[in-house]
């Protein structure tokens, strides 16, 4: 059996689909699905957040090192504040909240972290012997 990390939940109502790129927020009392469909910068944005940043600081430089070059795209943190600031409206407008994402600035480093406690990855169980 092999765990294959499909997702995450943020919060109590938001749930991150990696394969179709969709924030999804269910509102159980209006019945009501809302969602963006993340596109690619973003969504290896949020992914990178996601899976280093939940406790600790990640610096501008590795976001733009991971997020950008490494995908063969011009970086500048020009560009991670736009698309950090499209996430956060997305992420607010769902019901995250607003300092889900925190900016922190040191005189040693410029970073973010996320808040703890508000992450949980979902995964899929494949049974490799099939």
């Amino acid at each position: 059996m092999e765990k294959v990390l499909i997702g995450y939940y943020i919060g109590n109502n938001v749930q991150l689909d990696i394969s179709c790129k969709k924030l999804i927020s269910f509102d159980a009392k209006k019945r009501a699905v809302r969602y963006y469909v993340l596109r690619e910068t973003m969504l290896r944005l949020f992914l990178y957040l996601l899976q280093n940043a939940n406790g600790k600081i990640i610096t501008s430089e590795e976001l733009l090192y991971n997020v950008w070059d490494l995908h063969g795209l011009k970086s500048s943190s020009q560009r991670l504040w736009q698309v950090m600031q499209a996430l956060k409206f997305r992420l607010a407008s769902l019901g995250v909240d607003h300092d889900f994402i925190m900016r922190i600035e040191t005189f040693e480093m410029k970073g973010h972290i996320l808040k703890p406690d508000m992450i949980r990855p979902y995964y899929f169980t494949v049974n490799k012997n099939s």
